[in-house]
């Protein structure tokens, strides 16, 4: 993708000035391709990979640029004039259309507009004041323009420390918004800058009364369906293939199709990941590639995400800073499994699964929400200089409001949240970021197979059942296939006898192996525990890195709590958990790192 920049300023002399400020750090990574349009009011700046998929159009009509891969309901990829001709019939918002896009539409007779993929994780942030408008994939630039007066927004602070997620669209600076999920930026001349719906996640009981076998053959096929669209098979791919279900599922469907992939994993060979992936490439891709991945030692990657993410989206996957550029010589797209996890998995609505009284509630769900952020009475105490247990309170709400917002029925709340949030903001980094070299491509996220999801019985989508089905009835051998689970439990979805009786041979050489000892600890063989293991020597580095800046959150939190909550780098973390309880710690490293440029 394009790092890009919006200004919408009827004075050209500071329009001028502040495109000449922000050209010097629009391109956020080495080796990416400038561009700018102007045209009226407007100036567009952007910076890409040499690969990405931009186009251009700039006459007497107007100017429009298009970002992406904009598929329209033929699934065909759209052109810039496609693009002009949707939005500028008339003054309603065109439909939605899939792939991972932006477009920015601009007419001086009709203003400018901008809209994203179905769901928002493109990234675009925006902000007004009087007739200056400023927009981009990251608010970080609109400091640099001379109306834009930074303030931090308390409300915004705490639901981002409350839940690691912008809430509502609000961020850490005042009047800066993220766009909303399913929306698109409308600003027509003479009249405030809003936003306006484009998509609603389909939610129905249109196939309830299926059998269970039906409503699985129908998810396959509008998965299937998708990949086609998205991916034809006459393209060459990438594919990030790990060794769970989510991107098997996906190899399975482009090796049916007569694709050629070339799989990429990310990690080691130790790793019970990339031996599962291993496994399912030589089942699936003509090649497959394996990339090392770490948090930057130098603390590279955390300076960058702290600074062009402003904590929005958490502060854990900071590692794919840089993945994109190690993929220039692969093809140009790459499918990917994010967001199939709650899409086609229903996993995260069990979130809201409350055991013990056997149904959906919204305290289950938010339970499970902080618990990868800092928890509420830690965060009203570490607030307290500003009102921390009001500021709480008030957060706490706000997520309720959304959640509550989506259905009548709990389970599809848990689900459009977590879809509209985790998902876009969360997981929506890593495609970001990937896209400065190689372009992301998310069959999950398309209106055919959201509206089969959203259609189903969550007791077809929860716990996987649904996606083992298919995959199993599909895809046989690649269900024999051990499965990365992100824990030490590879066992395939249908083993084989032999596999098992090997199994058991193995766990329990492994067993008298720890009764023996091995003279230390055991290598980390989960790749996501190694990799956000906040006492490994990255996120260390990034902890020092952090250190001499707590003072920029004085009068914002309060020390003693700050200090207690975070010791210092040389001194370990004692966690459960070491993905979840280490992320409201990673948070506060973030925000000291953003606190240090941006608070005054």
């Amino acid at each position: 993708m394009a790092n890009f920049l919006v200004t919408l300023d009827p004075d050209p002399e500071r329009r001028a000035a502040f495109c000449r400020r922000a050209a010097q750090h629009i391109a956020l990574m080495p080796g990416l391709a400038p561009g700018t349009i102007s045209c009226g009011h407007m100036t567009a700046l952007w910076a890409a990979g040499p690969r990405a998929p931009i186009a251009v159009r700039e006459d007497a009509r107007g100017a429009v640029i298009l970002l992406g891969d904009a598929i329209d309901s033929g699934g065909a990829r759209m052109s810039v004039d496609d693009v002009r001709a949707a939005w500028t019939q008339s003054d309603r918002v065109p439909p939605a259309v899939d792939g991972y896009h932006a477009a920015v539409v601009y007419a001086p007779a009709t203003g400018l507009r901008i809209g994203t993929d179905l769901i928002g994780m493109f990234p675009v942030y925006w902000w007004a004041q009087g007739d200056v408008l400023l927009a981009g994939s990251s608010p970080e630039l609109f400091r640099l323009h001379p109306a834009f007066r930074p303030t931090l927004d308390p409300e915004g602070l705490a639901a981002i420390l409350l839940t690691s997620l912008s809430i509502g669209g609000r961020t850490l600076e005042h009047g800066v918004r993220r766009l909303a999920p399913g929306f698109a930026l409308w600003a027509a001349p003479g009249s405030p800058p809003n936003e306006r719906r484009q998509y609603t996640l389909p939610l129905s009981s249109r196939y309830h009364d299926l059998p269970f076998s039906a409503q699985a053959d129908l998810l396959h096929e509008a998965l299937t369906d998708s990949v086609g669209r998205h991916a034809p098979r006459n393209e060459p791919c990438a594919q990030s293939l790990s060794g769970g279900r989510d991107s098997r599922q996906l190899a399975g469907m482009l090796h049916a199709q007569g694709t050629a992939v070339t799989a990429v994993t990310f990690g080691d060979g130790r790793d019970f990941e990339m031996r599962c992936a291993v496994a399912v490439a030589r089942e699936t891709a003509r090649e497959h590639r394996t990339l090392a991945l770490e948090v930057d030692p130098d603390g590279a990657f955390v300076e960058q995400h702290a600074r062009w993410l402003h904590c929005a989206s958490g502060f854990n996957a900071v590692s794919h800073w840089g993945s994109g550029a190690r993929m220039v010589n692969m093809p140009a797209r790459m499918v990917t499994g994010y967001a199939m996890d709650p899409i086609v998995g229903g996993t995260h609505v069990m979130w809201a699964y409350d055991k013990a009284h056997r149904r959906f509630t919204f305290d289950a769900f938010f339970a499970r929400l902080n618990a990868y952020a800092i928890p509420g009475d830690t965060l009203g105490a570490l607030l307290a200089p500003i009102g921390g247990r009001d500021l709480v309170a008030a957060a706490k709400q706000a997520v309720r409001d959304v959640y509550e917002s989506y259905s009548d029925v709990e389970s599809q709340r848990a689900w459009c949240f977590d879809v509209h949030h985790r998902q876009r903001l969360h997981v929506g980094t890593s495609p970001w970021l990937f896209s400065f070299g190689i372009w992301p491509v998310q069959p999950a996220i398309d209106t055919r197979v959201l509206e089969v999801a959203g259609g189903l019985p969550i007791g077809t989508l929860a716990e996987r059942r649904a996606q083992d089905a298919i995959i199993i009835k599909r895809f046989p051998t690649l269900a024999e296939l051990p499965l990365d689970r992100n824990n030490c439990d590879t066992t395939p979805l249908a083993p084989r006898a032999r596999y098992v009786a090997v199994q058991s041979v193995r766990q329990r050489l492994a067993r008298l192996r720890r009764v023996a000892g091995d003279g230390g600890r055991a290598a980390e063989r989960r790749f996501y525990y190694r990799l956000y293991d906040v006492n490994g020597r990255g996120w260390r580095a990034a902890r020092r890195l952090a250190e001499p800046h707590r003072d920029a959150l004085d009068g914002i939190v309060d020390r003693a709590q700050l200090d207690a909550y975070l010791p210092p780098p040389d001194q370990d973390l004692v966690m459960r958990n070491g993905i979840v309880d280490a992320s409201g710690s990673k948070l506060l490293v973030g925000l000291t790192l953003w606190a240090r440029d941006h608070v005054r």
